[in-house]
């Protein structure tokens, strides 16, 4: 990969999901392989939403740390270095890292060491879900070096994972539960959905889960109304914040009636989004009832019995 070619992924969270996640304080993770493993957490944030897209340069820093252990944060012990695929750097007899130079396998970075124990380490660039760019570690070598050199080879390929009480730049030494392995070394970009606590690939052009219902009322009414009208009613309430909602309205008879309200189909993923965060708040639903009640009075019925099911 040439310097500077940026490799992305696209995470998307079915509705059901994002909620049960968030409920449970659950973090997104992402970690990068190098030398066939993935031991660090390159990013984890918990703000994530409906969509997220997690991106990458081949931009790195090679340190040394004095220790490895799992569950703890990346200790950077000595000075980093910028480098590149095909560079090497030495660690001096008093534990100074020299700038890079070429040499090595073109398809790796090479610490010299010339210090005595280390474990070498990678730090690299990413944008995170929020957009924001930072270099953080994504490797250390789980058994020290001795004088001599030693090959880092990062790979095009990601982990994506759920967890809790974790933070960027934590190590781990045994395998993260319920992750996705992401490989990008032959194409630039990928799409995952989690959904329904697994993982899957969407289907090429699929780019949107579909809608998902929020809300079902069932009335009972004190006389008959005419279903295109009570629609028609409710459906002029849900502006401002709620423009992404939409409503259906069917009766086995002009007395029982059945409200459903629903996301708006193909939705964009930031709108999606947006609206996923407005109905974690229960006051949203409250609200979408009130209109229903709003529109009864409006057309001159009542209502003898009422069952609102949100199904969030």
């Amino acid at each position: 990969m040439t310097d500077g070619q940026i490799k992305s992924v696209d995470i998307r969270i079915a509705p059901e999901d994002l909620k049960t996640l968030k409920d449970s304080g659950y973090k997104i993770c992402f970690a990068k392989k190098v030398n066939e493993t993935y031991n660090v957490v390159w990013q984890s944030a918990d703000n994530y939403l409906h969509e997220n897209k997690f991106s990458w340069q081949p931009l790195y820093r090679l340190f040394g740390s004095n220790t490895f252990q799992g569950n703890v944060s990346v200790a950077v012990s000595t000075n980093e270095v910028a480098v590149g695929l095909g560079d090497q750097a030495t660690l001096d007899k008093e534990g100074i890292l020299g700038e890079a130079v070429t040499g090595g396998p073109k398809t790796g970075i090479t610490l010299v060491n010339d210090f005595g124990k280390i474990h070498p380490g990678l730090s690299a660039y990413s944008t995170d879900i929020n957009g924001v760019g930072s270099t953080t570690p994504i490797y250390v070598a789980e058994n020290q070096i001795v004088s001599g050199s030693d090959l880092l080879t990062p790979v095009e390929a990601v982990q994506v994972w759920f967890e809790q009480d974790v933070v960027t730049g934590t190590m781990f030494s045994v395998a993260r539960s319920n992750a996705v392995d992401i490989d990008l070394t032959a194409t630039n970009s990928a799409v995952r959905l989690y959904s329904g606590g697994a993982w899957s690939t969407p289907k090429s052009g699929a780019l949107y889960v579909d809608p998902v219902t929020i809300l079902t009322i069932v009335a009972g009414l004190t006389a008959a109304v005419i279903v295109h009208d009570l629609a028609t009613k409710i459906a002029s309430k849900l502006t401002g914040v709620y423009k992404d909602i939409k409503v259906d309205v069917t009766a086995a008879d002009g007395r029982s009636v059945k409200i459903v309200y629903s996301e708006q189909p193909r939705l964009t993923g930031a709108r999606q989004a947006q609206t996923q965060l407005l109905l974690l708040n229960p006051t949203a639903i409250d609200q979408l009832s009130e209109f229903a009640l709003e529109a009864f009075a409006q057309l001159g019925v009542g209502y003898t019995t009422l069952n609102a099911m949100p199904a969030r």
